[in-house]
Order: C-alpha cells, then sequence, then structure tokens
C-alpha cells in the first residue's frame, strides 16, 4: 500500500550493519556498498478498533520477511499509549517463536480497559533474524483516540 511505512535493517558480507525506513511508493534508500548477506524488511497494518464497552479491542497485523543468511527470525509487538512523559507500554511485548521460514506473518489484537481514561494508542513492532540481531522498531502508520485507560486488562 502506497504510503505504508517499511523498515529495512541487514547485515553486509563486511560485518557492517545498516538500517533504514522508507514509505511504499517512495524510493527505497540505497543499500550499503557491500553485498547484504542477510537483510530482512518489516510491516506493521494500521490498528483498528472493534466492539464498545467491556468487550472492546484493538487489532493489527505485522509481518517479517528475511533473505540471505539469516539462519532464524521472530518478530514481537506491542501497543504504545500516549502519556505526558512520552510513550509508554500499554500491554507487554508478544512475540513469536524462531522459525527458519524466509516470511512470518500474525495478526494480533490487545483488549480495551474500557472507561480508564482516553489516550492515543498505536502499535509498535520489531524484528529480530539471527547473525543480524535485532531491527528498529517500527509504528503503525495510524493511531487511535479511545478511552482504554493507561493499561490493558489482559497486558
Amino acid at each position: 500500500m502506497t504510503g505504508t511505512t517499511i523498515g529495512e535493517w541487514g547485515r553486509t558480507t563486511k560485518g557492517e550493519s545498516y538500517s533504514f525506513t522508507y514509505k511504499a511508493g517512495d524510493a527505497k534508500p540505497a543499500a550499503p556498498a557491500a553485498p547484504a548477506a542477510a537483510s530482512c524488511s518489516v510491516y506493521i497494518s494500521d490498528v483498528s478498533f472493534h466492539g464498545a464497552g467491556a468487550g472492546a479491542w484493538f487489532q493489527w497485523e505485522t509481518s517479517q520477511a528475511c533473505s540471505g543468511s539469516f539462519g532464524s527470525q521472530k518478530l514481537q509487538t506491542q501497543m504504545w499509549r500516549s502519556s505526558w512523559s512520552g510513550p509508554r507500554g500499554y500491554n507487554n511485548w508478544h512475540g513469536t517463536g524462531l522459525t527458519s521460514s524466509s516470511f512470518i506473518d500474525y495478526g494480533w489484537s490487545t483488549d480495551c480497559n474500557d472507561g480508564g481514561g482516553t489516550y492515543t494508542y498505536y502499535p509498535v513492532m520489531q524484528g529480530y533474524a539471527s547473525g543480524i540481531g535485532w531491527g528498529p522498531k517500527t509504528r503503525s502508520d495510524n493511531d487511535l483516540r479511545k478511552g482504554c485507560g493507561t493499561r490493558s486488562p489482559n497486558p
């Protein structure tokens, strides 16, 4: 989708790490001069809100694709919320297990703690691949202003 934020990171054959983010449809930043020994890119969907009252929840999707000599990969995600002192985790980090597959795709959700105060919420994800390490934290392109409080009822 045009305008979607994509995060990419990797390690060159010379052992140098690199990472960058860009918007789908824009020119992709130039990779390092040395060829990549392994690289991964991540995608996080827009967050959506479903239901009402005590039955309300947030939902989003994450995916990661790796190529080259990466060994195995996994990803983690967390819902963040606004705070006067900066973003805070609304729930705990949740992640996938390690897999040798070159592509992983998961859907996530977290419940709304209805009536607990109004904040701005958005999910963040981070990918990992052995031989490369952790990539940059990448957030959804949208956020939602809801009355779901400071902490998810099911962290």
